[in-house]
């Protein structure tokens, strides 16, 4: 079983017409790739018809079982001031975890606007993910999520679950270096396998060095993920096969680990991934 913790329903480079075609892609690529579970992102721009934010994707979403979504906070236009609707949604299990992003939007994981989340997410026992490094055509955006910033959260607040994802592309072996004694820090994949970033990144041998080490570190606490569209799903597969690792390890990354991370009971987890 794998379970993609890291997709979009968005509209890529004018590959469908309309989010509901976007999704019944994804739906489709799942089938075709063998994920049987997945984490939308939801864009914290509201109100897009190239991205879904958490109100569109809640409602293409629908009652499926295997599609689970993360909260996405406006910390620029709104601070803290969506803390009780945030507080609503991950009680009830609508979502299962916050994604921010600092260098997507000018602020730095410490803002103060960003501690009332932490505070929340670390009473409710859910995880707060991070989008860090580069952005196409613009890499001096990662000067916001620098993990030393996010080893500083993750230290303040030693019972939440942090999550970084991307790696801090091009500089994955400097995020490998900030957070490997961090204790609940956790590392997502997504993007990772993109040929831009494997070619900013030093090289494939270069990536699957400091992901081979990192798994072996804290095998519990890496989690499959593709960042799709933008990055394909199979490209990761590739990526995690071509490691060689243990076959227990390997299920860690591809199931298990997501699985306990966000707290999803296996047999939860439905098969209807059915097309639009």
């Amino acid at each position: 079983m794998k379970f993609d913790a890291h997709v979009h329903i968005s509209i890529y480079e004018k590959n469908v017409a309309s989010l509901e075609k976007s999704f019944s892609l994804l739906l489709q690529d799942m089938e075709q790739n063998g994920v049987s579970a997945a984490i939308v992102i939801p864009d914290n721009i509201e109100g897009s018809d190239t991205i879904a934010d958490l109100d569109r994707a809640i409602g293409l979403i629908g009652e499926r079982k295997n599609i689970f979504l993360l909260g996405s906070p406006q910390i620029v236009q709104r601070g803290s001031g969506e803390i009780e609707r945030y507080r609503i949604l991950l009680e009830t299990g609508t979502i299962r975890g916050l994604k921010f992003f600092p260098g997507h939007d000018p602020y730095y994981p410490t803002d103060e606007r960003c501690l009332p989340y932490y505070d929340l997410c670390e009473r409710l026992d859910v995880p707060v993910l991070f989008h860090t490094g580069g952005n196409s055509g613009d890499e001096g955006v990662a000067r916001w999520n620098d993990p030393k910033y996010i080893v500083e959260i993750a230290k303040r607040y030693p019972r939440l679950k942090v999550i970084i994802t991307h790696f801090f592309w091009p500089r994955m072996e400097y995020c490998y270096e900030m957070t490997k004694d961090v204790p609940n820090i956790w590392f997502e994949i997504a993007a990772m396998a993109d040929s831009e970033v494997i070619e900013e990144s030093g090289g494939i041998t270069a990536v699957r060095d400091v992901l081979r080490k990192t798994i072996f570190d804290r095998p519990d606490k890496v989690l499959f993920g593709s960042d799709c569209p933008m990055c394909g799903i199979r490209d990761h597969i590739g990526l995690i096969a071509s490691l060689g690792l243990p076959k227990d390890i390997e299920e860690a990354v591809y199931f298990r680990n997501a699985m306990t991370v966000y707290r999803i009971p296996e047999e939860g987890i439905g098969t209807n991934t059915v097309i639009l």
